[in-house]
């Protein structure tokens, strides 16, 4: 199928589910693989492994939330074989788009994950792109987001094994509920009521943090709203200077820290100076 952009045509073609097929192909037949998944499976990610070639690389970048693991959205296993397969892995609390790139040649723009649900079960549709043009355009932007330490961070193995902790600390009788979050505070920032606040249990993560990280989530839980100022927290720096007497710059630590708690999936930044907590406080 081809569409006419301009006075340039654009071959498209549309691809409805099950697409895991379509999928496959072009993880096979690609050297340089850019996926864009706000959640992902290990089945796919096996998948993807095992049918890749040998010298292939992949770059994913993904949305590391606390609760999207808990809801089993996403999994931690399949983080854990990409980094392991050396993948580059990256988190952009943002995404929402579903992009898959192959060799600056072909793309798959599509509304699944990289899931069986995404895949193969729900009714998801999309385009394969087969313009070279247009392909370069959207790899230079996937390229532009991935490489932005602004905006994006590493996904490390320190990350999930504290991750891991925090879930396995989850009593098994805890059940999973849907609540939509109010929306408290900064309502003209336009942030909506959403369904990614973790309460799988407050002490299952301050269990399994420790020193300043600790101290720094301790401080941010104690704030009633669940959007909050960086002031609030340096309004703490007298009591965060009595328990590290040895720290001569309080402020710069905060904000180290907060950019931990964030690498973590615990936090979500907002604007300049306001930040999310991405739990309940139950």
């Amino acid at each position: 199928m081809k569409f006419l952009m301009g006075d340039q045509s654009m071959n498209l073609e549309i691809i409805t589910n099950p697409a895991i097929d379509v999928f496959l192909e072009l993880v096979r037949n690609s050297y340089e693989q850019l996926y864009a998944s706000p959640f992902i499976k290990a089945n796919v990610a096996s998948m993807i492994l095992e049918n890749k070639q040998r010298e292939a690389k992949i770059s994913l970048l993904t949305s590391y939330k606390l609760n999207s693991f808990y809801l089993n959205s996403s999994d931690i296993t399949a983080l854990k074989f990409f980094i392991e397969n050396n993948v580059n892995v990256r988190n952009y609390p943002k995404l929402h788009a579903k992009t898959y790139i192959f060799d600056s040649e072909k793309a798959f723009i599509t509304s699944g994950n990289l899931t069986l649900g995404g895949l193969q079960n729900n009714y998801e549709c999309g385009v394969l792109i087969n313009d070279k043009n247009t392909v370069s355009k959207l790899k230079s932007d996937f390229l532009h987001i991935f490489t932005d330490d602004q905006q994006v961070s590493i996904i490390t193995e320190e990350i999930l094994f504290i991750t891991e902790n925090i879930l396995s600390k989850v009593p098994k009788e805890k059940k999973v509920h849907f609540e939509i979050s109010e929306k408290e505070l900064f309502a003209e920032r336009h942030i909506e009521p959403e369904y990614d606040l973790y309460d799988g249990g407050i002490e299952t993560i301050t269990e399994s943090l420790s020193g300043w990280r600790l101290d720094i989530f301790n401080l941010v839980s104690n704030i009633p709203t669940n959007v909050f100022e960086l002031d609030r927290v340096y309004a703490s720096k007298n009591h965060l200077q009595e328990l590290h007497p040895e720290n001569r710059n309080i402020e710069a630590k905060i904000r180290q820290q907060l950019q931990e708690l964030r690498y973590l999936g615990l936090i979500e930044f907002i604007d300049r100076g306001v930040y999310r907590k991405l739990w309940k406080n139950i």
